[in-house]
């Protein structure tokens, strides 16, 4: 029971993407998956500027320092 409750606790830690955007992903999934294409992959990542845990589809920054941070090209730039 222990373990359980741990596991809950640590997973609320995570910031969680937007109900949205999950569903924006699982949209565009099925249409790659009809191109035969990869899918794209919800991970969880630690941020790279504050070391927090976040849910990403490809960021490397959970938006802690939208300041200083910028995207040249489709890559983010801090």
């Amino acid at each position: 029971m222990d373990n359980e409750l741990n596991e809950e606790f640590e997973s609320n830690k995570i910031k969680r993407l937007p109900p949205s955007v999950v569903k924006d992903i699982e949209l565009k999934n099925q249409a790659r998956r009809l191109a035969k294409l990869a899918p794209i992959r919800i991970r969880v990542r630690a941020c790279i500027s504050c070391t927090q845990l976040f849910e990403s589809a490809g960021n490397r920054t959970c938006g802690c320092n939208t300041r200083s941070t910028g995207f040249i090209a489709g890559r983010e730039i801090i």
